[in-house]
């Protein structure tokens, strides 16, 4: 089973220095991993965000998945959503806070959600 960590997952765990990492391996126990595209949209937020606190946020963000050894899954799709709705499978679990995603998602794999700001829970 795989976690496909999303942008905006990853930009809010950021923010709000959530340690995701630990939290997923304890609720899941499967490989956590985040597609090419994703990376790029977060370098890409990183150069050009308009607001300092997402910049900030996008490139620790990119620190913690470096220093977390989180693989990285090349994807020929430029968008992520796109491209974790096609690379997502039955069992695989998507973390990601986007509703739109969220319900192109369902029936097709599990999501990983946080509620209350800061708890981690899979749906």
């Amino acid at each position: 089973m795989k976690i496909l960590l999303d942008t905006n997952f990853l930009v809010y765990c950021a923010k709000q220095k959530i340690d995701y990492v630990e939290e997923i391996i304890n609720l899941t126990k499967g490989e956590i991993v985040v597609l090419s595209s994703v990376v790029e949209e977060l370098e890409k937020l990183r150069e050009k965000a308009r607001k300092a606190r997402d910049k900030e946020a996008a490139k620790f963000a990119l620190e913690l998945l470096n220093h977390n050894k989180i693989k990285i899954i090349k994807t020929e799709e430029k968008s992520a959503d796109k491209a974790i709705t096609e690379t997502a499978n039955r069992g695989d679990v998507v973390a990601t806070l986007d509703r739109g995603l969220k319900s192109r998602l369902k029936g097709k794999a599990r999501i990983l959600s946080i509620r209350k700001g800061k708890k981690l829970e899979v749906l």
